[in-house]
């Protein structure tokens, strides 16, 4: 079985930067381990510039409109309406990646995840797309996901947050040079402070860079690291753009100085600094010194900036822009889709999970305290290695959750994701719980899914096995990956 075609158009370096391309690729790789086969449209110097990429498959730019896809998404702000309009024209499905209302759109998707953007500001200029806006979609990596876990795990058990080893990260190309401004201003820290300096390969300045780094007692230098997650998470400070790594250095809660490189970077910059995120800094060495040696004094705000870029950024971006990629499924009177679950879903979560019947097959048969359900449900938002899910029913008041699932990495019996999965009680035998199936079958088709089944319970029994589930060991089925072709 082979999955839906995506294609990539997007560009990188100069001027254009990395941040385009990066978040393409996060993308791409996340349709990828939901089957999609995908490539990627760039020129030479794009490709070459951004290591993400490597391992996409590539079209020259100009072979893009002639090549099949079930998929365009577009991110840039060079390739115009007229691009957008031949696609539309061929009958392609489209999504765009922006930064701004600024520009018209013939897409079916667009994406904007500006901090504050709201999906009414594309009403204008993007009329017949459905608009996907706000922080809560950012595409960000999944290593950002599980350092952010390993991370504030590791914070929570100190008085305060330190400030030994400091992010200096200004864009993959940096033309204008800011991470040798921002070196040249905070030298007399070193060796006190360890500077981690963050460069792409074709950095226009990356020999002078690489000279300062050298002069400074105990600095490292870091060009195109394969662990950039990794690498920020063993950080206590950072100085940083802000554009695209703003929302990292959000989710990872790393607090941060943000430099604003490029015009359009400043609306959402300056929202981080009203969230208490980060603090903005201008452009010159005077002020980046002053800032900086504030931030450093402060323990109080670092750990206040820290906590609030992790409230607005928790990772699950990706998983917000592929579940609208999903085809609904029919039930008995409707459709259905899945949508993540997120904070102010507590409350409905636990009047489901209270109900009789839902408790009736449950692994433990007493209904959670309010107190229990709280801290049980912060965690399942958290953990990198669960996603939970609601069935919502199309309706013409708009979507209505009628079910969830969850899906659980473990290792045993053997390796894969466990679901379990309810049908909210007013809904019952209404072919919610095969649709959900489906769908969840849809979200991880390149892994196991593993069930666990009381003896007893003859319905879901009945459910699993007409959904291709078959049993392995006492108590649990699985349904083998659906998709076995290589992620090429």
């Amino acid at each position: 079985m082979q999955g839906p075609q995506a294609i990539f158009r997007c560009e990188a370096g100069g001027t254009t930067g990395l941040g385009h391309a990066v978040r393409s690729s996060a993308l791409a790789h996340r349709l990828q381990q939901a089957g999609w086969r995908v490539s990627v449209a760039i020129s030479d110097a794009g490709y070459a510039a951004v290591p993400d990429l490597a391992d996409l498959p590539r079209l020259r730019p100009e072979a893009m409109l002639e090549a099949p896809a079930d998929l365009f998404v577009i991110d840039g702000y060079d390739f115009g309406l007229d691009l957008e309009q031949k696609l539309r024209k061929a009958g392609r499905k489209l999504l765009v990646i922006d930064d701004a209302p600024t520009r018209r759109h013939e897409a079916d998707l667009l994406l904007d995840s500006t901090l504050g953007r709201t999906a009414d500001e594309y009403a204008e200029v993007a009329p017949h797309a459905c608009v996907l806006a706000g922080a809560r979609y950012v595409p960000l990596r999944p290593a950002f996901r599980r350092a952010r876990a390993e991370r504030w795990e590791r914070l929570k058990l100190l008085p305060e947050l330190p400030a030994q080893r400091v992010l200096v990260s200004l864009g993959g190309t940096d033309p204008l040079n800011h991470t040798g401004t921002v070196l040249e201003a905070l030298a007399p820290h070193a060796p006190a402070v360890t500077f981690v300096v963050v460069m792409g390969p074709s950095a226009a300045h990356l020999e002078t860079v690489r000279a300062q780094v050298a002069a400074l007692p105990g600095a490292e230098l870091h060009i195109a690291p394969t662990d950039m997650a990794g690498l920020m998470a063993g950080c206590d400070l950072a100085i940083g753009a802000g554009g695209t790594s703003s929302w990292e250095r959000c989710c990872l809660g790393l607090p941060s100085l943000a430099l604003i490189i490029a015009d359009n970077q400043r609306p959402g910059a300056e929202r981080l600094a009203a969230s208490g995120a980060a603090w903005l800094v201008e452009d010159n060495a005077a002020a980046i010194a002053n800032r900086f040696a504030d931030l450093l004094a402060d323990a109080h705000t670092r750990r206040t900036m820290a906590e609030a870029g992790r409230a607005l950024i928790d990772g699950r971006g990706l998983d917000r822009l592929l579940l609208p990629l999903l085809p609904m499924q029919s039930i008995l009177d409707g459709r259905v889709s899945l949508r993540l679950m997120e904070r102010d879903d507590e409350a409905l979560l636990l009047d489901w999970q209270r109900h009789p019947e839902t408790r009736r097959y449950a692994r433990s048969a007493a209904a959670p305290t309010e107190t229990e359900h709280a801290a049980w449900f912060r965690k399942l938002l958290e953990a990198p290695d669960r996603l939970p899910l609601f069935v919502q029913e199309d309706t013409p008041a708009g979507p209505r959750p009628v079910g969830y699932i969850r899906l659980d990495w473990r290792e045993a019996p053997q390796p894969g994701w466990e679901i379990s999965i309810a049908t909210a009680p007013d809904h019952y035998r209404r072919g919610i719980g095969r649709a959900a199936l489906t769908l969840a079958a849809a979200v991880v088709p390149r892994d196991t899914i593993l069930a666990h089944v009381l003896p007893e319970n003859e319905a879901s029994h009945g459910l699993f096995r007409a959904a291709g589930y078959l049993p392995f060991t006492e108590g649990w089925y699985r349904l083998s990956p659906r998709l076995t072709e290589s992620l090429a």
